[in-house]
């Protein structure tokens, strides 16, 4: 029951989390744009693209010491843990000087050299740039602190610090803009909440670990080789997944400039909302699938790859309804009409969003029962052919052939070898796998693609607030269908039990929190 309860309560702050990213993206985003610009919130972009490269120094390492610490924690070994986490607070913080100094090499090296910026720009896009190589000097050190508090399964910790502080920046993001400060201004003041942070992921990771002791006379080289041959691949894959969704910023200023990347921008963004909405739970799996895997319990790893992909796949699918059904009206009510061209490459990365979305607990399964190097290279492969079709079709296309050149890839690696690969790794045929998890969207989705149609026709949605409440009805219609008719009758009653078993635990844990402070106040 911890390890049920620890999910449900990590993937649902991880939901509040995410609800409050996204209202906040909803009013930040054009209001960033109608302060800063079009063309000045695309030099951020363009800027914060080149930054995301940085983060590759990590080398796997993230998922490689969740794993060390994960199964170590599983064997009740604290002082290994110590001895892990110390090692890396020492190899990050090589790594951060690294980023530090790679920083200054694009800053006078790259940026004066980029095509498409006047001189202007390039001192603007050198300075955001020292401030945000700040932030990832000093962010790589405190990435220990990560890895501690998921091992211990305390999702929850990390999502609710995580709230205060998206909620801080986006007061401190409408401050400094409703002053009539600029982009340097703006970066300086949201790096700096960003440096606080860390010190509130160190106290959720004590909180989880009490034993913790950073200490630099434990570092042991026979850790970093351990981790390093796990996180190679993570590495590889890392690399990958950055190709796929950060590269092509950098393609479309090179060759169009950046007010086409303000505008792809918003197709973006709005598909990283779709996978998220879906996908909270994908990020919890592999620290239980390491444990599950350690203990041998394979059918509890079949389970949670059905469960969860299902659970995935039906999500992903009902917000793929509701967001391209009112696409056009959403970005035009939202940001603009000057924003309509951003709709057509939506199309292409809403789709690719659906694959990576329901496959996503396949590739965690897979990372988590020692097959990381076939996600690693398939990755690297479909980053290579995303690649270089993006240069191929923006030429012709502008900005959907950069979409179609990232959607193509990610659909046919993970429909040819992902899946398949995930369905050997846990005895499971790949035809029972697909009947198991593909009826609830099916069934779900006749209905809401009809209920939508007959809402654009009858009621075209004239404002923001009527999209959404049209998009929710839609998304009633297919929740409605895809769990009464969708489900088996047994899935249903199992997960209705789940719930029922959750919320008689949460009641039973408020009752003794009630219980403690009543002692406390006699």
């Amino acid at each position: 029951m911890n390890t049920a309860w620890n999910l449900v309560t990590g993937t649902l702050t991880k939901y509040v989390l995410l609800i409050v990213n996204i209202v906040l993206g909803v009013f930040l985003m054009p209001f960033t744009v109608r302060h800063l610009g079009t063309s000045e919130y695309g030099l951020w972009m363009l800027v914060a693209s080149m930054t995301y490269y940085f983060q590759l120094l990590d080398l796997g390492y993230g998922n490689g010491l969740v794993r060390q610490v994960s199964d170590a924690d599983a064997r009740g070994d604290v002082d290994e843990m110590n001895r892990v986490l110390s090692t890396f607070t020492i190899v990050y913080s090589f790594i951060g000087a690294i980023a530090a100094a790679g920083a200054v090499v694009i800053i006078f090296g790259i940026i004066p050299r980029f095509p498409n910026l006047t001189s202007d720009q390039i001192a603007r896009a050198q300075l955001v740039l020292a401030i945000l190589g700040v932030r990832l000097a000093v962010g790589f050190p405190m990435t220990v602190f990560g890895a501690a508090t998921p091992a211990r399964q305390r999702f929850a910790l990390n999502n609710t610090v995580a709230v205060v502080v998206a909620l801080v920046n986006g007061a401190v993001t409408y401050v400094v803009l409703a002053s009539g400060h600029g982009l340097v201004a703006l970066v300086a003041a949201t790096t700096v909440v960003s440096l606080a942070s860390y010190a509130a992921y160190a106290w959720t990771a004590k909180q989880a670990f009490a034993e913790l002791r950073i200490r630099p006379s434990a570092f042991t080289p026979r850790l970093v080789r351990e981790v390093t041959a796990f996180s190679i691949y993570v590495f590889m894959l890392d690399v990958g997944l950055y190709v796929c969704f950060s590269l092509d910023n950098l393609v479309l200023g090179a060759f169009v400039g950046t007010s086409a990347v303000a505008i792809y921008t918003v197709a973006v963004r709005l598909a990283e909302y779709q996978r998220l909405l879906c996908s909270q739970f994908n990020g919890l799996i592999f620290p239980v699938v390491v444990r599950f895997e350690a203990g041998g319990h394979t059918d509890a790893v079949r389970t949670m790859l059905v469960d969860g992909t299902r659970i995935a796949l039906t999500l992903v699918v009902g917000v793929t309804i509701c967001l391209l059904g009112f696409a056009t009206p959403l970005v035009v009510h939202w940001m603009g009409p000057a924003f309509a061209g951003s709709v057509t490459p939506l199309y292409f990365l809403a789709l690719a969003g659906v694959v990576l979305s329901a496959q996503g607990p396949v590739s965690n399964v897979l990372l988590g029962t020692g097959r990381h190097r076939l996600v690693a290279i398939t990755t690297v492969g479909e980053a290579a052919a995303n690649l270089a079709l993006s240069i191929v079709l923006v030429r012709r296309f502008g900005m959907w052939g950069v979409a179609a050149g990232t959607a193509i890839p990610v659909i046919a690696a993970n429909f040819l070898v992902t899946v398949p690969a995930g369905c050997r790794q846990v005895g499971l045929s790949l035809q029972t796998f697909v009947r198991l998890i593909g009826r609830p969207p099916l069934v779900g989705a006749i209905p809401a693609l009809a209920t939508c149609v007959a809402l654009r026709v009858a009621m075209p949605p004239e404002s923001i607030q009527m999209v959404i409440v049209e998009g929710a009805v839609v998304g009633l219609v297919y929740l409605t269908a895809a769990v009464t008719l969708g489900l088996d009758e047994e899935v249903r009653d199992r997960y209705f039990e789940h719930v029922r078993r959750l919320l008689d635990t949460w009641r039973m844990t408020r009752a003794t929190l009630g219980h403690r402070a009543v002692v406390v106040d006699r």
